[in-house]
């Protein structure tokens, strides 16, 4: 610890630590929906599917935010962009919690009908919408693009501040910051839930932390470098740091042209599909398949994204140690462990809560690892002309398309089949991107090989 101490200055960690404070609140207001998701379709008397549309609609939010958002990161700075998120995602939670009372706003019966009509479009065999429903999709939607105004100026501000060799351990700290924060939003807000007697709870307290992270990123977090606190490292990283800002069009197009970033984001997408599946659909499985409370089917499920904070950190540590920096070997072999782990998921699920809980674990262990790799450490070693907010958020959006699919789906085959089949979709989904981040197995980070000038 002492020697990692020493090889990175002073401010470095100051901004280490508020971007961990920062990134990670965000998880406050983005993960609460699935911990309570039976008790919302209990109380507002909707189905299956119609939370699959609410919770594939945060994701579509979410895409679309990081393919816009990445960009104005790049044009106006990662700072503004960052606090504009932060401040709108509260909102749109605390609109969530009160959404039964939006109803009786004027304009809203005349408005939700059409609306709840329009996503039917969007369910297996036309199933109905009902304009409750409605109103949540549109308020996820928002707090979606609201909350994608989070990782792509975070990754913008960690390219200025570390070099390729120092962020696969920087970056898997900064990962775990998420992990944590999602694990405390899903115990929390299932525990929040059985406390106050009502799911909304485990919106509105979120929103009330999530404003005084708001307030410490606001006055605390530095973009980049001053001239008096360099870079420590490669001329490289200073140039990136002191780099102007990029036009929207030249990071649109420095990001959709770089096939690198294209295998990334397919990989994502992929990952996302079993992210968001046992995020979102396995606390209500837990509840019914081992006659789980709420609470207790939260807290199995915390241990995915708990494992997944000692993912990030070993698998970050792992390519910087041992492959030179290259990603990609890591990524494709937890992939491949996880799509194995969630076949077994299945069938422990049967035998009991400490098997179950193991598996558990250990998908998130091996998901989590090779998320932060793609979305965070990848997505800056292959941006080209520094345009590292743009890449993030691309290859974020297309990992939410994949997530935003994955509810889709899994809702009709909840509806249709059985949840072992669902389960075996995410399998899939995950063997898929392993074989297509595979493709980059011998690619090295873009400062490796070339200049200032080339880059």
């Amino acid at each position: 610890m002492a020697k990692l101490s020493r090889e990175f200055t002073r401010p470095q960690w100051r901004t280490l630590v508020v971007l961990w404070v920062t990134y990670g609140s965000f998880y406050l207001c983005r993960v609460n929906v699935g911990p309570v998701r039976t008790a919302i379709e209990k109380d507002l008397a909707i189905g299956a599917v119609e939370m699959g549309v609410v919770l594939g609609s945060l994701k579509i939010g979410y895409a679309i935010g990081e393919l816009v958002n990445g960009q104005l990161a790049e044009r106006f700075g990662p700072k503004r962009v960052l606090i504009f998120g932060m401040v709108g995602s509260l909102f749109a939670n605390v609109l969530f919690a009160f959404a039964a009372s939006l109803i009786a706003f004027p304009g809203m019966a005349t408005v939700l009908p059409p609306a709840a009509q329009w996503l039917t479009h969007f369910t297996p065999a036309g199933s109905s919408i009902a304009p409750i429903a409605a109103l949540l999709a549109f308020l996820a939607f928002l707090n979606g693009y609201f909350q994608a105004a989070g990782w792509p100026p975070t990754v913008k501000v960690m390219s200025n501040w570390f070099t390729a060799h120092q962020r696969g351990r920087m970056m898997g700290v900064l990962g775990t910051s998420y992990q944590l924060g999602s694990a405390l939003t899903i115990s929390g807000a299932g525990l929040l839930a059985t406390a106050f007697g009502n799911w909304r709870a485990a919106f509105l307290v979120p929103a009330s932390l999530f404003l005084i992270a708001t307030v410490h990123a606001l006055f605390r977090l530095r973009e980049k470098p001053g001239d008096e606190e360099p870079v420590a490292g490669t001329p490289v990283a200073v140039a990136k740091a002191t780099a102007p800002r990029l036009p929207v069009r030249q990071a649109i197009w420095l990001t959709i042209t770089n096939p690198r970033i294209w295998i990334l984001a397919v990989g994502l997408f992929g990952l996302d599909v079993v992210r968001y599946g046992f995020l979102d659909w396995a606390p209500g499985h837990l509840q019914k398949a081992q006659d789980s409370g709420l609470s207790a089917a939260a807290l199995k499920t915390d241990v995915l994204p708990l494992a997944g904070a000692a993912g990030a950190l070993v698998s970050g540590w792992l390519t910087d140690r041992y492959f030179q920096s290259r990603r990609a070997p890591v990524i494709a072999i937890l992939l491949l462990a996880v799509g194995a782990l969630t076949l077994g998921y299945s069938r422990v699920v049967e035998i009991g809560v400490v098997p179950t809980v193991a598996c558990l674990a250990a998908i998130g262990f091996c998901l989590y690892g090779a998320q932060i790799l793609i979305v965070g450490t990848a997505a800056q070693d292959f941006a080209r002309g520094g345009a590292t907010a743009a890449a993030a958020g691309f290859i974020d959006f297309m990992g939410y398309t994949g997530a935003f699919a994955g509810d889709i789906v899994t809702g009709w085959l909840l509806k249709t089949r059985t949840f072992g089949t669902a389960i075996t979709f995410w399998a899939a989904a995950a063997f898929v991107a392993a074989a297509c981040v595979a493709t980059l197995w011998r690619a090295r980070p873009l400062e490796d090989t070339r200049s200032v000038t080339e880059l």
